[in-house]
């Protein structure tokens, strides 16, 4: 199955201006490692080369190839790959990196695993481009392979929020080692599915630094069926990275996924 439109004819990729101070994303999420053992081990089952799609400063692609398994970070954002390039090679560490649209993937490899961390596909907002990334993973996988997509689960008392309701979302640490407090806002539009977030970045009270992310929300049974446009199979869906059952109340859309001919083979 061919992507619905010419890559040329599809829409631009929004908000990864905020991607280009990739030291600053370093700060930012130097605390988040709760995902990194569930994708490690993954990776260490599949048995084979890795791909992971945004990538960006290498964050979990690292630890994947200091436990020694073959792996290729992708990325569409130079400078996010410049820093995963020059964090391996203080390591010493053998990573082949990609600066590619993930719509349109482009290596002569095959790979055991490829997966999308930390709601990466989100900044898919249209339904062209979530179907051109699907098929374009599902095509560098090796027979029996395995896509994961990871996806926040929508909670609608979320996405009611309103613009002039901001919260605190939550604190990082700057270069200097002093506190920021993330203060977020949030507008939901249901007709594109679209959730807009204003981030401010303050400093004793004073905003420091302003972004604005906007990430498509997917419906568990609407991922599925993308899914299958795609031609792929979800074989198996958690609820969150410790593997839980997938309910209602999931915070997570973990969805391992096979090309369907691979598993009509692997069930016949």
């Amino acid at each position: 199955m061919e992507p619905l439109q010419p890559m040329n004819a599809l829409q631009p990729l929004q908000d990864l201006a905020v991607y280009d101070d990739a030291d600053f994303y370093d700060q930012e999420f130097a605390g988040r490692t709760h995902d990194i053992p569930y994708f490690l081990d993954e990776a260490v089952r599949a048995d084979g080369p890795v791909l992971e799609v945004a990538c960006g400063t290498g964050r979990i692609t690292l630890p994947i190839a200091r436990a020694g398994v073959e792996v290729t970070g992708l990325d569409v954002m130079p400078s996010m790959l410049a820093r995963a390039r020059r964090r391996a090679e203080d390591e010493r560490l053998t990573v082949q990196w990609l600066e590619q649209d993930c719509r349109a993937i482009r290596t002569d490899q095959r790979f055991a695993l490829v997966f999308s961390a930390t709601n990466a596909m989100q900044h898919l907002h249209d339904v062209d481009s979530v179907l051109a990334f699907l098929t374009s993973a599902r095509d560098v996988l090796r027979p029996g392979g395995t896509l994961i997509l990871d996806v926040f689960n929508p909670n609608p008392a979320k996405l009611s929020r309103l613009p002039d309701e901001p919260y605190h979302h939550k604190s990082v640490v700057d270069r200097d080692g002093r506190r920021l407090d993330v203060r977020a806002a949030t507008g939901y539009d249901a007709a594109t599915q679209v959730l807009h977030f204003t981030l401010d970045y303050l400093r004793d009270g004073s905003c420091v630094r302003t972004k604005k992310v906007s990430m498509r929300c997917f419906f568990p049974q609407e991922l599925s069926a993308l899914c299958r446009l795609a031609g792929l199979e979800v074989v198996q869906r958690y609820g969150d990275y410790d593997r839980s059952p997938f309910t209602s109340g999931s915070p997570k859309q973990l969805l391992l996924c096979r090309a369907r001919d691979a598993v009509r083979v692997s069930q016949g």
